[in-house]
């Protein structure tokens, strides 16, 4: 009866966690949307019910502070394409989608990008990431990371791929829900790009990188100019000191050529 009643209790708190984390996620969106002040981005969702959730919360939470539309599979054809211009035109600052919806987008100067939830296939997080900082603005990335699992929605047992489904058993007890554990997904994306994310603090800041130069992502970039002066000055007493002991080693070739050449004599 203890094991039992143990294991009941570890349940009711896993599922606690989850909901804990679907309502966090929501409030971390905005956070960071006001930390770095975005005016325009691109927000992306696991599921479209993600989607759908999300966009009526930012509606509620800004009452227009927050303008948003959804982009996916759901809406109609004509909806979609409204969406995207209205996203395109500036009428509307953040389109919410999944990446089905996302493939093909072309919208330039895109400054930032949220990952409200990590994708599933490690190939679609460089997909997402690679279309913030084109051509006009310094780009940033920002992936809601959930330090525990999270329960979803899987609809692979649903003939109607989840319209009206409310089974919240696991895939293997006939229902349709599996455990998102975005910890690992988050470590695979990293061996797959072979780099360590950095990670930030929840207050959403993002610390300035010397070697970078200090940006101010979503700034339009200056015409001509260079994002990294700080690394360029940084860099400019070794190539000095390089440059020292180029012309030493010319000369000193120099001086064994020619010594060479009055020695035979």
């Amino acid at each position: 009866m203890y094991l039992q009643k143990n294991s009941f209790e570890k349940k009711i708190c896993l599922e606690t966690y989850s909901e804990a984390i679907k309502m966090l996620k929501g409030e971390y969106t905005v956070k960071a949307i006001d930390e770095h002040r975005m005016d325009r981005a691109l927000i992306f969702c696991r599921t479209k019910l993600d989607c759908d959730n999300l966009e009526k919360y930012l509606q509620l939470r800004g009452q227009g502070k927050y303008s948003c539309v959804c982009l996916h599979g759901d809406r109609k054809p004509q909806e979609r394409k409204g969406n995207l211009q209205k996203f395109k035109d500036g009428k509307v600052k953040f389109l919410i989608c999944t990446d089905v919806a996302a493939r093909g987008i072309d919208v330039s100067g895109l400054p930032f990008v949220i990952n409200v939830t990590l994708p599933d296939e490690k190939q679609n997080y460089i997909h997402r990431i690679g279309r913030v900082g084109r051509a006009e603005r310094m780009g940033l990335a920002i992936s809601l990371v959930a330090s525990v699992k999270e329960k979803v929605w899987y609809h692979s047992n649903c003939n109607n791929r989840g319209r009206g489904c409310y089974n919240t058993n696991l895939t293997d007890r006939g229902g349709c829900c599996i455990w998102y554990n975005e910890p690992q997904l988050l470590a695979d994306v990293e061996e797959h790009l072979d780099i360590t994310i950095d990670q930030i603090k929840p207050d959403m800041k993002v610390p300035i990188n010397e070697f970078d130069g200090k940006v101010t992502y979503g700034q339009v970039r200056r015409a001509g100019g260079s994002g990294y002066k700080g690394h360029v000055e940084s860099l400019a007493p070794a190539v000095m000191e390089l440059a020292k002991l180029e012309k030493r080693v010319q000369t000193s070739f120099i001086d064994l050529k020619y010594k060479k050449k009055f020695s035979q004599r």
